[in-house]
């Protein structure tokens, strides 16, 4: 599935600078990269992980996600391609927890965050 498969860049060039820039930010628990559309970041981010052998999830957001049942459910599925050994999947966002959706949400990314190992 694309939406959560980590593309796969072929002949890329290894853009060194870059890389340093990025693997100076691998501290933080999370890194921005901005740039005009079609300017390389995907390829830059897919090529660094590929590159420094970085464990990692990949979910590509797009209109679709605009539903937070359809968001939970892709991010649950590529949790699970992340760390497939888990064998208990993380909740579906049912009607039943739209009133409490701050409590679902934070339970969720408790749960996604304890069985995916950080960098």
């Amino acid at each position: 599935m694309v939406k959560i498969s980590r593309p796969t860049p072929k002949d890329a060039y290894l853009r060194q600078r870059l890389f340093k820039q990025l693997d100076r930010m691998r501290s933080f628990a999370v890194t921005w990269v901005s740039a005009p559309a079609g300017s390389g970041k995907t390829t830059l981010v897919s090529s660094y992980i590929e590159h420094r052998k970085i464990p990692c999830l990949w979910y590509q957001l797009d209109q679709g996600d605009g539903d937070l049942a359809t968001f939970f459910y892709y991010l649950g599925q590529a949790a699970k391609k992340a760390a497939p050994r888990k064998r208990k999947p993380l909740p579906m966002l049912t009607p039943e927890y739209l009133q409490g959706l701050h409590i679902f949400a934070l339970r969720y990314f408790e749960e996604l965050c304890a069985r995916v190992k950080p960098p």
